[in-house]
């Protein structure tokens, strides 16, 4: 009996799955020094990148603000935060523009972006920072739905944003644009996927080339990863939990007081920390649990679904923000997101959500572009077993996989730094600016 159609077409993506991804750019582990095997531990370095702002000074580093949406801006409790805040770093002269969209619920100003954004402006890059579609700034004050979480929604809200940024950069500015790409850091990578995806059919902003770092292959995987993490601090009595907190915020910032032009900035790093692996894991994902707290706060003030039932004021807000960010991830998913796609798609699960947002479903598209790069790491904390396999086979040469760094945990590393502006110059073209920050 012939073999049906559809049956061929799962054997020859077995096939593909299956096949070692040669034809990606895998890097050596005897050639690549990175300093930290554990993966939860290479993660939490993240906290203590930082830019340096007084290295650029006022003409260097601009922090903007667009009205994008009619009455934002007059939401009770939060009037006059409804215009959405991004971050212009400039260099002398006309330049290629690279556009970041950084990590789940991050502002425009966090430290993994604005450390790839200095990197990027040494080497002869003007850099605009975003915040994530997650992000409280962005849901109030771009998100067309008001409520961010479908990839394709947010793709388009962050286009316009990206357009109105742009605007402002050349207009107010005086900027010279003289190329443009974009990079994305985690979920903010999903995103800049989505937004490629996009300018390719619209052809308006013609991205030369993006840059995915970490994205996850399927956010839902992600979503249940971090809520694990989180719910670890079910282990931990409150006083134990505010000790962690409290500790690791103390030596984050130590690390955050030194010169991370200091040859030890990042070095022994698991001893300065001394935490045991629950206690990693519960802060990373309790990390992200705040930042969509304050997202479900800003989204309740502005849009009343009627989730969150503490009461608020001027004077008392505190409460309701606790509240907001004992929720999580899923619990936003579930609660928040869709019950509100749910008006025009009744249909609509965290399985369909998942399946339109991943890129196994828009990855082939991106491939084919010859627009789009991967880089990312093999023990990357958020992805599913063979996951990176997939995204190595997928992108193929036009991906380069590291064996260590965790989750953005190898932003910082020189040979990474390097990697994403060498890059950009490839693709767009650039003089160094400045002295080499690595």
């Amino acid at each position: 009996m012939p073999l049906r159609p559809n049956f061929l077409s799962r054997l020859l993506l077995a096939a593909l799955l299956l096949a070692p991804p040669a034809w990606a750019r895998l890097v050596e582990e005897s050639s690549y020094h990175y300093p930290y095997r554990d993966p939860y531990l290479a993660t939490t370095t993240i906290a203590i990148m930082k830019g340096r702002e007084e290295r650029w000074g006022d003409d260097g580093i601009r922090d903007l603000e667009a009205a994008l949406i009619p009455g934002r801006d007059q939401v009770p409790l939060l009037e006059g935060k409804g215009r959405l805040r991004f971050r212009l770093y400039r260099n002398r002269g006309p330049a290629p523009l690279v556009v970041i969209v950084p990590g789940l619920g991050s502002s425009a100003y966090e430290g993994s972006a604005s450390f790839v954004a200095e990197s990027l402006v040494a080497g002869g890059f003007h850099v605009l920072v975003l915040p994530d579609p997650l992000n409280w700034n962005f849901a109030l004050a771009a998100s067309s739905s008001g409520i961010p979480g479908s990839h394709l929604t947010d793709a388009a809200d962050m286009y316009r944003a990206i357009r109105a940024a742009l605007r402002q950069a050349r207009e107010r500015q005086g900027l010279e644009v003289e190329s443009l790409g974009l990079v994305g850091l985690s979920e903010g990578a999903l995103c800049a996927a989505h937004v490629a995806k996009l300018d390719g059919e619209r052809r308006e902003l013609r991205f030369a080339t993006t840059l995915l770092i970490n994205p996850p292959l399927d956010p839902l995987e992600a979503i249940h990863k971090i809520d694990q993490m989180a719910r670890l601090g079910a282990t931990l009595t409150p006083e134990q939990r505010a000790q962690v907190n409290a500790y690791a915020f103390g030596t984050g910032m130590q690390a955050l007081r030194q010169d991370y032009d200091d040859p030890d900035y990042f070095a022994d790093w698991d001893e300065r920390l001394r935490m045991n692996p629950t206690q990693i894991r519960y802060l990373i994902g309790a990390a992200l649990f705040s930042a969509i707290g304050d997202t479900m706060y800003t989204i309740e003030l502005a849009q009343h679904p009627g989730v969150l039932k503490t009461p608020v004021s001027a004077g008392f807000r505190s409460v309701r923000l606790d509240e907001a960010r004992s929720i999580g991830l899923l619990g936003y998913l579930e609660r928040f997101l869709l019950p509100r796609l749910r008006i025009h798609a009744p249909w609509m699960t965290q399985e369909s959500l998942n399946a339109e947002s991943s890129l196994r479903t828009i990855g082939p598209s991106l491939v084919r572009s010859r627009r789009v790069f991967l880089m990312h790491n093999r023990d990357d904390i958020l992805l599913a077993p063979g996951d990176i396999d997939y995204l190595a086979s997928l992108f193929g040469e036009q991906a380069t996989i590291y064996p260590h760094g965790g989750h953005l945990g190898n932003l910082w590393y020189g040979p990474n730094r390097r990697d994403i502006v060498d890059h950009f110059r490839r693709h767009l073209g650039a003089e160094p600016a400045t002295e080499e920050l690595f």
